[in-house]
């Protein structure tokens, strides 16, 4: 199943919805890159506000690690040739409950100091580079070429994880975790009810949620709608 399609046209996130016939709980799952147009952002805030919950990632407090990490995608959303802004992270003003169960900043720096110092050094020396290299030259189809995902990981996702394993358990593995663990509880808190939960993660993410809900619970996605993040 595809979260994000890469087109010739252009990039699209796949808005998917699972149930399952024994109860009316309905997750939604939209799968998030963090540079897209305007109008994409719109249109996930427009079908947010007719949820009933949202469940969106964001780790909390202060990092200068995840600031470096970040920079890769924030100043390029700074630029005006590209045509894409960075993704808004303020739900307050949907008028629907939002909960993030994602890591605190102090979590992170636990978990960073278990990764390689090889892997650290690169990520944090590496990230700059690419951030002003992508402002300087990059171009919508660069920021598409390793955006394609599906709900299995592909070669490059393969070799990600086979070189890079402890940085791919703190940054997915561990966050997958307290997602899941968050879903869990809506299940078993609102599984009976007719609500609409809307899950607002970034598309690396979206693969652990649909297996757990699915090996876990039975939920098996029922509808899907396209949304285009960017064209060309």
């Amino acid at each position: 199943m595809q979260v994000i399609e890469v087109s010739v046209t252009g990039v699209r996130s796949a808005v998917i919805t699972m149930r399952r016939r024994e109860t009316p709980l309905a997750f939604v799952l939209f799968p998030m890159l963090h540079l897209g147009t305007e109008a994409f952002y719109w249109q996930v805030g427009n079908r947010l506000s007719r949820c009933d919950l949202v469940v969106a990632e964001g780790i909390t407090g202060r990092s200068v690690v995840i600031a470096a990490l970040t920079l890769a995608y924030r100043l390029p959303g700074r630029r005006r040739r590209l045509g894409l802004v960075k993704q808004p992270v303020d739900l307050a003003g949907l008028g629907v409950q939002v909960i993030r169960p994602d890591m605190t900043a102090a979590d992170f720096r636990r978990g960073w100091r278990a990764v390689p110092i090889l892997q650290r050094t690169l990520v944090v020396c590496l990230a700059p580079v690419v951030a002003v290299g992508f402002w300087l030259f990059g171009t919508r189809r660069m920021l598409s070429r390793y955006a394609n995902m599906d709900d299995l990981p592909d070669q490059i996702q393969s070799q990600v994880r086979a070189q890079a394993g402890a940085l791919e358990e703190l940054l997915v593995d561990r966050r997958d975790g307290l997602l899941i663990s968050a879903l869990d509880a809506i299940h078993d808190q609102h599984g009976t009810e007719p609500t609409t939960v809307a899950v607002v993660y970034g598309a690396g993410h979206m693969p652990g949620v649909v297996h757990h809900l699915a090996t876990a619970y039975g939920y098996r996605p029922r509808d899907a709608e396209w949304l285009t993040v960017f064209d060309f």
